[in-house]
């Protein structure tokens, strides 16, 4: 039986990836071989990069992964790149922190690596049956109000943008005292959708508790479980933040917040496809309208 990665050796180029080959398969080899030649390149690419690079199955590469004991390619890429340390520029990549000398190209990938790290740990924290009821609930609101303050509040205006686009009713707060001034005239029927990375902000809190006292549903996304805003909203997405050199707001929250919502209006389309795809429609040829007009 090949163990895990203990029994892999990826020190250097010249090193084999596995001590003994005879429990692989055809397909398996290949991806093994490829690796060893290209290891370096190897740590930046996708699981379908290498499944397309070495002729065999994206699951392929993930059955490879598993027979050594990772649980995931990413796990596997993580572990071959931390051997690689010392004779790359893999250690600055892998903390995220941004030297004066770096190329755009390295900038970029120790962007694509912290994206991913976090992507991946807040995917194992989503809760898709609650997606699906949050779903539900967004098709059936009467009107939706999108929430946020500084950056949760562009992603806020951004939200309400897409969805306005495929026809919900819904609008979006981004200033603390319209926020305050709109949750008394929230109704039953209403959803509040709030964006917070801490759940802390006074203002979003208190005006929470104020439409939850009219009915209204408070949906929130979330990095802080602990917050005051948890306890208030009837749904909670959960996402993973990482401590990184990289002081930049959008690798520690804007990323996974905009992909559980990219998730959640996708649900929405497909769940309301014809009315989506008619309203999207209607809204793009109205603007292209304006546009040429100008």
């Amino acid at each position: 039986m090949i163990l895990g990665y203990r029994s892999v050796e990826i020190l250097t180029m010249k090193t084999t990836l596995i001590k003994d080959r005879s429990e692989l398969t055809k397909s398996e080899n290949k991806i093994c071989d490829y690796i060893e030649e290209y290891m370096n390149n190897s740590i930046y690419m996708t699981v379908t990069e290498i499944a397309n690079n070495c002729g065999v199955g994206e699951a392929t590469v993930t059955r490879f992964c598993r027979k050594l004991g990772f649980r995931s390619f990413l796990e596997f890429k993580m572990t071959m790149a931390q051997e690689l340390k010392g004779s790359s520029n893999f250690d600055e990549i892998e903390d995220g922190k941004i030297q004066e000398s770096d190329s755009i190209e390295i900038i970029a990938k120790k962007f694509y690596d912290t994206s991913v790290k976090f992507l991946d740990k807040s995917l194992n924290k989503i809760d898709f049956r609650q997606l699906e009821e949050i779903t539900e609930l967004l098709l059936n609101a009467n009107r939706i109000h999108f929430v946020g303050v500084g950056n949760s509040g562009i992603i806020a205006e951004d939200t309400y943008y897409k969805f306005m686009k495929i026809g919900l009713n819904c609008n979006f707060y981004k200033e603390s005292h319209t926020i305050a001034m709109m949750s008394p005239l929230m109704k039953t029927g209403e959803v509040m959708f709030i964006i917070s990375r801490k759940g802390n902000t006074p203002e979003i809190n208190t005006s929470a508790e104020i439409a939850k006292e009219n009915g209204v549903k408070i949906v929130s996304i979330t990095e802080n479980l602990l917050s005051k805003l948890v306890r208030v909203s009837d749904y909670v997405i959960n996402y993973e933040e990482q401590e990184t050199k990289l002081e930049n707001e959008i690798l520690t929250s804007r990323i996974p917040e905009m992909f559980i919502i990219d998730l959640i209006y996708t649900n929405v389309v497909r769940k309301n496809l014809k009315n989506a795809s008619e309203n999207k429609e209607k809204t793009s040829n109205a603007l292209e309208l304006i546009s040429k007009q100008q």
